[in-house]
Order: structure tokens, then C-alpha cells, then sequence
């Protein structure tokens, strides 16, 4: 099985990358903040905010946050709080689910929740760093050998639940942005493309 992109989801991200004043695709991580499933998937904004920081200066990477419309306010406070102008988000576009599709394809690699735009870097091969909380990596395992799943081992997961029935959410909250950034560069450390892109 492959995934395709069109030439309109192509056309659709040469302008956000023109809008946006993005590098080349292999300059650019794209990171993935929600998932319909229910704010328990969600990592906090302030935790990727740090990333994507850290993505600019430590990598010299420029950082694109996707995002569907209810994630646009997220995708939006993200941005505001890395304050840099390479870190920047598809909340001021259209968000077609083919977009997301053309955006991740053309990346360096992805940073993502349990939701559906993991799979979108799995089959364009890409880099995936995949962060759970309520749900269990176990169950939708997909033995790509460029993912990598993080999750915390507290008492209360799996909950599978779509908001936090304790109210503390604790398994994505503690979650260090240190661990993910620490994945993050060893994924870029194997990634071929590194010393083309350097």
C-alpha cells in the first residue's frame, strides 16, 4: 500500500511554504499537536512550544505546527510562546486533510500525538516521534523501524479515556519535553539526509 499526494495538496503546500517563508522541506519538522479522540492525547502546548524552541536552536531546524480547525487556537499559542520566526503553524490556512498530507511528506520528520497524522509519516517513511498518554502504543504498534512511541508507566494507564477521569493528566504533563527533544535528535543523528542538510 502506498499514500499519494495530489497535485492540488502539492499546490496547497508550495503556498504555505511560500506564505510562511519555510526552508526546504529538509530543513523543516513538523509537529502535530491534537487528535479528535479528546484532549487526554493531548501533550500541553507549552511542552511543544519548548520543543520546537529547542528544534531552532539546537538544530537549525524551522518548526511547522499542524493542525485541524479545533486545533487552530493550540496551533496559535504554540507558536506565540516558541516566539521565534521560525516556528510557525497552518492555523491562519485552510487545513484539507490533504495539506497534512503534502506538509509532512515534503518534511524532515515528524513529532506527533496518538492521532491519525502519525500514519502520514509512517507511509512517507519519514522520522516519527509518536507521544502517548492515555492510550497504549502496544495496541496500534506498527513496527516501523523509524518510530519511536513514548510513554510514561503510571499506575493509571491505559485509561483509554477521552479526558482525564483523575483531573491531573499526569501521564502527558510529565512527560519531559527533555526525553522527547532526546529522541527527536537521535532520529536527526540517523537520518541520512543530516549531512546533505547540515
Amino acid at each position: 500500500l502506498r499514500l499519494e499526494t495530489t497535485q492540488e495538496d502539492e499546490r496547497l503546500a508550495d503556498e504555505v511554504w511560500s506564505d510562511l517563508d519555510l526552508p526546504a522541506g529538509d530543513r523543516v519538522a513538523v509537529i502535530n499537536t491534537g487528535g479528535a479522540y479528546g484532549d487526554a492525547k493531548s501533550w500541553p502546548p507549552e511542552h511543544f512550544a519548548q520543543l520546537a524552541s529547542r528544534l531552532v536552536n539546537e538544530n537549525n531546524l524551522s518548526v511547522l505546527v499542524n493542525c485541524g480547525p479545533a486545533e487552530r487556537e493550540t496551533a496559535r499559542s504554540i507558536v506565540e510562546m516558541a516566539n521565534s520566526p521560525r516556528v510557525v503553524s497552518l492555523a491562519d490556512h485552510d487545513s484539507p486533510i490533504g495539506l497534512s498530507k503534502a506538509v509532512i511528506r515534503r518534511s524532515r520528520m515528524l513529532i506527533t500525538t496518538d492521532s491519525g497524522p502519525r500514519f502520514f509519516g509512517i507511509a512517507f517513511g519519514k522520522p516519527v516521534v509518536s507521544i502517548f498518554g492515555p492510550t497504549d502504543p502496544g495496541v496500534t504498534k506498527t513496527h516501523y523501524e523509524q518510530e519511536t512511541t513514548l510513554s510514561l508507566s503510571l499506575d493509571c494507564q491505559y485509561c483509554w479515556e477521552r479526558s482525564c477521569p483523575l483531573k491531573h493528566h499526569r501521564c502527558m504533563t510529565e512527560l519531559s519535553v527533555d526525553r522527547v527533544f532526546k529522541t527527536v535528535r537521535r532520529h536527526l543523528s540517523a537520518d541520512p539526509r543530516r549531512e546533505a542538510a547540515a
